[in-house]
């Protein structure tokens, strides 16, 4: 299936190539790679969670996926509290933009906070689940979404050169609580800018029974009559760290916020990436000014569903319209890029455009139209990639090492045999090996007496699962001699 996309590929290019406007326009195929650990991280009950991700690969002429390519990490949204990597709006701009010839991610982060001890009630559903113990709450979930959005990137700048990913043309964007951590992720670069309330705090209550059914209570145990809030660590985290030099050069904020100025206090030798920035003045739930999380949905709880407002334990945020004006009224120096709706909230629950019932059917906590913003960021990104192309120029029928090399594998996607060409191999081949994305050893050919050049292997991969894979190759005395990426049908 692969190879006959790429066929037809091949075959269009040169027609549409003059037409196709590069990181914009929707012109390639893409494989998926679902489910890829990246690492765990202790979460707000003290317990361990384990954290995937999605990729998506562009394909193209370059068979062997080892020309550099920007990356991007799309994050979804639920406040901290819910949402998870099939986000279905998340997966469509990973596929979307690995369409563009990015190599895409989308990403799971540690959800949840301590809820309150009150017995919160009304006629709302999951009313009871947005009330923390305290505002510090807030402030440690969103640091630790941040964390562990920093060990995603790092794990996939790590794998760099298998995914064929340019580490100097880096990309994060989000929706709502995933745009917090797109923000955090490219600007949370100091420890002057860690929010107070992630070193160690006192103790929180148990929480209300009412709020065990709550999506990020469901798999957790409450022991003893407190929670532990311990030093939540470093602003990096501590999963995959890296020695690979990156640059992020945009950040897509889709209706976000900060906890604070993340711009005033950049490091003198860090590039600033570029924001783009879409928000909604009627946004109910991040202001698009300052204000508290949720402030237009307490009003419309008070002004309606006869409800508590959620404003015992809020914290402020500082939306896109704030920070904008931070950039331009201190002169930090940032290219920001806005786009916001005229529609304001009328404080009004039944009558006009942004009301509280208005929103029930149109939410200003999203897009006015999607595919304009997704466009429009697309733009904004292209402008500042450096990247020349998305692939090597190739035919379809050379996809093979050139003669020069030691070894060269055929045919590249493979449904089922791979052959691996020994050619100018001086000591011989001693084994192969074949690893998956999770590092996994799936394949073994040794060879203990070594292997001349001009002989051809034959490996079955018929039993793998459709992805990507790495073939290393040693010689006769054990030292690794090349590490080849392939493709299986």
């Amino acid at each position: 299936m692969i190879k006959s996309i790429l066929l037809i590929l091949l075959g269009l290019l040169g027609l549409q190539e003059a037409k196709a406007q590069q990181w914009v326009d929707k012109q390639y195929q893409y494989d998926s790679l679902l489910n890829v650990f990246y690492g765990t991280a202790v979460n707000f009950n003290g317990d361990l969670d384990t954290l995937h991700m999605d990729i998506y690969l562009p394909i193209c002429e370059d068979i062997n996926l080892s020309s550099p390519k920007p990356l991007l990490i799309w994050i979804h949204g639920g406040a901290f509290l819910a949402g998870d990597k099939n986000d279905a709006s998340i997966q469509s701009l990973c596929k979307d933009f690995a369409k563009r010839g990015y190599v895409t991610a989308s990403i799971d982060y540690r959800l949840g906070f301590v809820s309150d001890d009150f017995p919160w009630s009304c006629n709302y559903p999951n009313y009871s689940c947005v009330f923390a113990t305290d505002s510090s709450e807030w402030a440690r979930a969103y640091y630790r979404a941040i964390q562990d959005g920093k060990g995603a990137l790092r794990f996939l700048i790590n794998r760099h050169e298998l995914f064929g990913i340019d580490t100097a043309n880096v990309f994060v964007a989000g929706e709502s609580a995933g745009a917090f951590v797109a923000l955090g992720i490219g600007l949370l670069d100091t420890i002057v800018e860690r929010p107070i309330q992630t070193f160690s705090i006192s103790n929180a209550p148990n929480p209300h029974s009412n709020t065990l059914d709550c999506l990020y209570n469901q798999e957790t145990e409450f022991t003893g009559t407190y929670v532990a809030r311990p030093d939540l660590g470093g602003i990096d985290g501590d999963i995959e760290p890296t020695n690979v030099n990156y640059t992020i050069k945009g950040i897509g904020n889709m209706f976000g916020a900060m906890l604070s100025d993340m711009l005033k206090h950049t490091p003198a030798n860090k590039p600033k990436p570029a924001i783009y920035s879409f928000h909604q003045p009627c946004d109910l739930v991040v202001s698009i000014d300052s204000n508290y999380v949720y402030w237009g949905l307490s009003w419309c709880f008070t002004n309606g569903y006869n409800c508590y407002g959620i404003t015992n334990n809020q914290i402020m945020l500082y939306g896109s319209r704030t920070f904008s004006a931070w950039n331009t009224n201190n002169g930090y120096g940032y290219v920001i890029q806005n786009e916001y709706t005229s529609t304001g909230f009328p404080y009004s629950f039944i009558f006009g455009q942004g009301s509280c019932l208005d929103q029930v059917s149109n939410p200003c906590h999203g897009y006015d139209n999607r595919n304009l913003r997704e466009t429009n960021l697309a733009l904004f990104f292209a402008n500042r990639i450096t990247t020349n192309s998305i692939c090597d120029t190739v035919s379809a029928t050379n996809v093979v090492s050139s003669a020069q090399e030691d070894l060269i594998i055929f045919p590249n996607p493979t449904s089922g045999i791979l052959n691996v060409a020994i050619k100018n191999l001086q000591a011989g081949l001693g084994s192969l090996e074949i690893f998956d994305l999770h590092g996994r050893k799936v394949v073994e050919v040794i060879q203990p007496d070594g292997i001349i050049p001009g002989t051809n292997i034959e490996v079955n991969v018929s039993h793998l699962a459709t992805g990507l894979y790495l073939l290393i190759a040693r010689d006769g005395n054990g030292r690794n001699i090349d590490d080849l990426k392939f493709v299986k049908e």
